[in-house]
């Protein structure tokens, strides 16, 4: 006898509950071992490039277009999750050819059993009764979900993988990539080069159709586009190396997981964007606006499971010339501003909760109204910057010496002499 409508719905929906939480625990559980999964991928990805290259030595195999992982579902069912590794030159998946390689992710399949005992646990405290073929079902959903965070992690992976030598050293075509997916079924890009010649005309008019998903996962080099106006597009994880976007607008773009390596961006207007994981490290963004943008570290809602299982990682400047730039109300907790420029620039209301300010140059910026809880700024010149007295307690690096020296009258300013005086006397008793 079938289950009513209405008691399905609402099993469904207890279920789905659970089934969040259950992702979340386990998604930060696996955030503790990150790092050395990560370094295991990197090492085995360094053991494929040697092989290939090797092959390609010997004159068995031309310049490689794409190196694709695939999930293969059957090995979950027979407790031995493992990934198809190809690396098949310009046809992808018609290269009669390609140089494969099996990736062992047995470490993966505690996290599917966990999940599993996790989820009959909580189907029976919500009192809901499945078939086995409804748990087979639940559980090849589970792989899914170990398969997203393992996009996830070899996003990560492959931002070291690729400044290897071994891979370097591999012959590839002009425009490469790397991918991973289910076999012979949905892929996504976790690194791109594209060598190409563009015109900058040619590029303009393609952004300026606006094609939804057109723009996202792509690489772009070497292009000069100033003064254009991109707003509200979708370039997520899209790769831009050596592009000039001067005084160009982009108002409420998705920009998650961009990467722009040797940029000139100066003046350029990224309001209210999402920044989770962009990279602007080095990047020259003097007077750049980035008011109430979104770059929080972490999970930034719950849709981000779907999105990023392992949460979003913080906004990169390291180096980057931030001279004169805005960031009012901007949402950057986590972000790193190591070593960056930031004379003169304005930081008002924007939530910096530990973000790292180690060795920049602040001379001159304003941080009212910010909060600093864990902010770090040792090392940092923060000459002529005023900072309030829970600013300076929540932070890192500024203690009164910092400060004192800092002061643009050679003192702590807000800080009458009498306060001063009696925190002495409590160290002394004590």
């Amino acid at each position: 006898m079938e289950k009513p409508k209405d008691e399905l719905n609402l099993q469904q929906a207890a279920l789905n509950q659970a089934w969040f939480m259950i992702r979340r625990d386990w998604a930060l559980k696996f955030k503790v071992r990150q790092e050395q999964q990560i370094r295991a991928c990197v090492e085995a990805f360094q053991g494929y490039c040697r092989e290939i290259r090797q092959e390609q030595i010997q004159g068995r195999k031309g310049k490689i277009g794409y190196i694709t992982y695939s999930m293969l579902r059957t090995t979950w069912l027979e407790e031995r999750p493992a990934y198809l590794v190809e690396a098949s030159d310009a046809l992808w998946m018609l290269d009669p050819k390609p140089i494969r390689f099996e990736w062992d992710t047995s470490w993966s399949y505690s996290y599917w059993t966990d999940l599993q005992q996790q989820l009959r646990k909580e189907a029976e405290q919500q009192h809901v009764s499945l078939s086995e073929l409804e748990w087979e079902h639940a559980m090849l959903e589970a792989a899914e979900h170990v398969h997203a965070l393992i996009v996830n992690m070899m996003r990560l992976a492959m931002k070291q993988a690729v400044c290897l030598p071994e891979f370097q050293e591999l012959e590839r075509e002009e425009s490469f990539e790397i991918r991973v997916g289910e076999y012979m079924d949905h892929s996504v890009s976790v690194y791109r080069e594209d060598h190409r010649v563009m015109e900058a005309s040619e590029i303009q008019s393609w952004l300026e159709e606006k094609e939804e998903h057109a723009y996202s996962y792509q690489a772009l080099t070497q292009v000069q586009m100033p003064c254009g106006d991109y707003s509200l597009l979708d370039f997520r994880y899209t790769a831009f190396r050596q592009i000039e976007m001067e005084n160009s607008r982009l108002h409420g773009c998705v920009l998650v997981g961009t990467v722009w390596q040797e940029s000139q961006l100066n003046g350029i207007d990224l309001t209210y964007s999402m920044l989770h994981g962009a990279d602007f490290s080095g990047c020259s963004m003097k007077g750049a606006i980035l008011d109430a943008v979104m770059g929080n570290a972490g999970y930034g809602s719950n849709a981000s499971l779907d999105w990023e299982p392992l949460g979003f990682a913080g906004v990169n400047f390291t180096g980057a010339s931030l001279e004169g730039a805005r960031f009012q109300d901007a949402q950057l907790r986590g972000a790193v501003f190591q070593n960056a420029f930031l004379q003169k620039a304005t930081l008002s209301g924007a939530d910096l909760t530990d973000a790292c300010f180690a060795g920049a140059d602040l001379s001159g910026a304003s941080f009212e109204g910010a909060c600093l809880s864990g902010a770090d700024f040792s090392e940092a010149n923060v000459q002529g910057v005023i900072f309030t007295d829970a600013q300076r307690r929540e932070a890192i690096g500024l203690d009164w010496g910092t400060f004192e020296a800092s002061s643009p009258y050679g003192g702590p300013s807000s800080e009458p002499a009498q306060v001063r005086d009696a925190v002495r006397r409590r160290e002394w008793l004590h």
